[in-house]
């Protein structure tokens, strides 16, 4: 199983009255995420699954990643991926399919937890920064530990200008 994990890009800072849940991505988030994931289909053949948060950043992020790469599947939405989730519940919700390229797309401090969860038994210190995509490979199911990451890069290492 390849596993990509995708944090929501730059999305617009917490405001009273609106919550948390509902904010959106801002006009550079789009645009700077946007210009990675082209780029991303230089090394990443294909996705055959997208699973998001229920937040609505997440699931536009997840939105720019299906339109880019022409996905066709509609993008599942999993409350195991919402800001709090835990790695037991993600790695439960990535065996419960078949597919062999699954991207996820969720939130901090989660993604970092879960990254270090999923490659190391005694932690790894991990910096996930918003629009950034992580890819970890299984021998077979998902695991703890039994992980190989093997890359994850900051969508700034596409950036224009």
């Amino acid at each position: 199983m390849e596993l990509y994990l995708i944090r929501h890009a730059e999305a617009e800072e917490k405001i009273l009255g609106k919550s948390d849940f509902d904010r959106e991505l801002t006009e550079s988030g789009i645009k700077d995420f946007s210009n990675a994931v082209n780029h991303w289909k230089n090394f990443i053949k294909n996705l055959d699954l997208l699973i998001s948060s229920p937040y609505k950043r997440a699931f536009q992020t997840a939105e720019i990643v299906k339109e880019i790469f022409k996905i066709e599947n509609e993008i599942l939405i999993d409350k195991r991926l919402a800001v709090g989730s835990e790695t037991k519940f993600v790695i439960e919700m990535l065996n419960d399919f078949d597919d062999e390229r699954i991207a996820i797309f969720g939130h901090e401090p989660d993604f970092s937890q879960h990254v270090s969860s999923l490659i190391s038994n005694s932690g790894a210190i991990i910096n996930f920064k918003k629009g950034a995509i992580a890819k970890i490979s299984f021998p077979r199911k998902a695991r703890f530990g039994s992980g190989a990451l093997e890359f994850l890069i900051p969508v700034k290492t596409f950036k224009i200008g």
